[in-house]
């Protein structure tokens, strides 16, 4: 899948997108395959924000790098919510944009490149089917005569 965030850019933004919704006995972020979503919406439907992620992702290594660190996922897990809960804490726009792209990716049509294996859905209860039935009330009974 091609995208513009480099390899380096995906490790960290999948390791903070699995802090906002971590694997446990349900899939999360990883298994739905975020990042994926979220770099190609960059080349599409969110073009507008590359700049605030480039950005976002560049300031996380460098807050990485002065808690130690090469890169944010190379961190141990506890720097990495240290770090995620203070770009939440200070309303940073970047953790924003990602929080709301995590959801967006966990819960979208499969085609448009997250919510892998409908993963998403499962944790819902969302049918994956494609007709509906209307449910039947007095809304759409037929008109009595006269």
């Amino acid at each position: 899948m091609s995208g513009v965030l480099s390899a380096a850019q995906r490790r960290d933004l999948d390791a903070l997108t699995a802090l906002i919704i971590p694997t446990d006995e349900d899939a999360g972020a990883r298994e739905a395959r975020i990042v994926d979503f979220i770099d190609r919406g960059l080349t599409s439907f969110a073009g507008d924000q590359r700049t605030l992620f480039e950005q976002g992702l560049t300031d996380l290594e460098s807050r990485a790098q002065r808690s130690g660190g090469r890169a944010f996922a190379d961190l141990d897990p506890a720097a990495q919510l240290a770090l995620a809960r203070e770009l939440d804490a200070g309303k940073s726009e970047f953790f924003g944009a990602v929080r709301v792209a995590t959801i967006a990716g966990f819960l979208a049509n499969p085609e448009y490149g997250g919510n892998t294996g409908k993963v998403g859905w499962q944790l819902i209860g969302f049918e994956d089917r494609f007709g509906w039935q209307p449910p039947f009330g007095d809304y759409d009974r037929e008109p009595s005569p006269g």
